[in-house]
């Protein structure tokens, strides 16, 4: 898919995600926050402090999502 340029955070989190390849996926990060793993994205200052290094998406306190997860989120 290549690497992530850009994360846009929107209401009800909802993260669009825009590759450099001009291809962009929409996922819905709310169906993950009663995980354990995501449960702190509650917090809406932690979900809106996301950022990207190319490969996945990170929010403060180590939670990320890595590509391959966020294709397997977008296609479900």
């Amino acid at each position: 898919m290549g690497k992530i340029a850009e994360v846009i955070l929107g209401a009800d989190y909802l993260a669009t995600v825009r590759f450099h390849n001009s291809h962009s996926v929409t996922i819905d990060m709310k169906k993950k926050l009663h995980t354990v793993r995501f449960s702190e994205l509650r917090n809406e200052q932690v979900f809106y402090a996301a950022k990207t290094d190319g490969k996945s998406i990170y929010w403060p306190g180590g939670i990320s999502i890595t590509i391959s997860e966020i294709m397997e989120i977008a296609t479900k």
